[in-house]
């Protein structure tokens, strides 16, 4: 019931004021740790060890591609769901589960030490971009404890929501709780869903004046959610100070004297809530509420490198449901079986074991020209459809067209 640190006048105190009689230390309780300590890997290794002792037992069975998919998305990875909903795992315990998974993916029945011939990166993309939609672990984690986070600002009511407020931040807001020592492991691990929820809340008008004009966001840039006017020697402070108190609008005339004209063009299309607070909304949803599916995808994107001209996190975040490049969507439509479609993919991943990609990947391969015209090297596009013998194949099908479309 107590941690080792709790001073024995407070444990005796606490049991007299609760009319326990006597305590008993259980390693767990609801099926997560009481006690996590220093070691979070000995802490959570029995997450590893369930997720291990399913994934050996796949092992013995001769399971397609197809069938590992499934096998990983709806068993594997939905065991440490619950765990991640209330601690964080630690970026490198996520690294050690999906190497797990990674090696049983592209293991075989007898042997485990293969080629990954795609990276588990890129296995976790979506569909659509030419991964699998396999989750990345460490994403998914702060997703779940940004859900948490969540649920404080929306429930401020709740006992969970009052008693860590008035232990870790009781003189401010949720979205301002920064860490300080000797907090637990439990609220430490919150503070990582926190920035997660930093990174995609804004505030929608009312009538209370507590959203600042300068500090937080609320306009809704497709970048960022604050304003881009420098303040400079500005006396307003709040945003209900922009809104005229006879009439319940914005004030025109004040705001073109105060904004930029981007800035302006944003503010007067904001609606205002006349009787209403201001409120915590998600950026990421038309209705505003928050979901860990949107919170995964935001997350993703702002662990992505900076690519294409990205500038900082905003950037990252206004391409969250940027179009993706249709080909690979189409692939996984293609008329057929799951396993053709699966082998089409990895064709297109030049991930086949073919001569040229052995050698690419320090294989010594002694020729990597074609088995049947010897002219070109043996890579996909050549083999399956470029090959002079290939292409009478086609012909021969009456599948001509297609073969011209790949």
């Amino acid at each position: 019931m107590f941690t080792p640190n709790t001073l024995d006048a407070l444990r005796v105190e606490v049991k007299n004021t609760l009319a326990i009689q006597s305590e008993n230390w259980n390693e767990k309780y609801l099926g997560l740790p009481v006690h996590v300590g220093q070691s979070k890997r000995k802490a959570f290794a029995y997450i590893k060890g369930a997720v291990a002792g399913k994934v050996y037992g796949w092992k013995e069975r001769l399971i397609a591609k197809r069938g590992k998919e499934v096998l990983v998305k709806t068993v594997a990875q939905a065991i440490p769901t619950y765990a991640m909903s209330c601690f964080y795992l630690t970026k490198s315990f996520c690294e050690e589960l999906s190497s797990l998974l990674g090696r049983y993916w592209w293991s075989q029945q007898d042997k485990e030490d293969t080629i990954h011939w795609i990276s588990w990166e890129k296995l976790t993309k979506p569909k659509s971009m030419g991964g699998l939609g396999f989750r990345d672990m460490e994403c998914f984690n702060r997703a779940m404890l940004s859900r948490q986070i969540w649920r404080l600002i929306q429930f401020r009511d709740s006992l969970c929501a009052r008693v860590l407020k008035a232990r870790y931040f009781p003189n401010t807001h949720v979205l301002d709780a920064s860490p300080k020592p000797g907090i637990s492991n439990s609220w430490r691990s919150l503070l990582h869903g926190l920035e997660l929820i930093k990174e995609g809340y804004i505030w929608r008008i009312g009538d209370e004046a507590r959203v600042n004009i300068w500090r937080d966001p609320w306009i809704p840039w497709p970048w960022s959610r604050r304003v881009i006017t420098p303040r400079r020697g500005n006396l307003l402070e709040y945003v209900s100070e922009l809104i005229d108190p006879t009439s319940g609008v914005w004030d025109e005339r004040l705001v073109r004297e105060t904004f930029w004209t981007d800035d302006v063009h944003h503010i007067l299309r904001i609606p205002l809530r006349e009787g209403v607070p201001d409120f915590v909304a998600w950026q990421y949803d038309s209705k505003g509420e928050h979901s860990v599916r949107s919170a995964y995808k935001l997350q993703v994107k702002l662990g992505k490198p900076l690519i294409q001209g990205e500038v900082g996190a905003s950037s990252a975040t206004s391409s969250i449901n940027q179009r993706m490049d249709d080909s690979w969507t189409r692939l996984w439509k293609l008329p057929g079986p799951r396993n053709i479609q699966m082998f089409t993919w990895r064709l297109k991943h030049e991930s086949l074991a073919l001569r040229s990609n052995l050698k690419k990947r320090g294989i010594p391969v002694e020729d990597t020209p074609c088995l049947f015209c010897g002219k070109a090297e043996e890579d996909g596009g050549h083999l399956f459809i470029k090959c002079k013998h290939v292409k009478g194949v086609w012909r021969a099908l009456e599948m001509e067209q297609e073969r011209g479309m790949l």
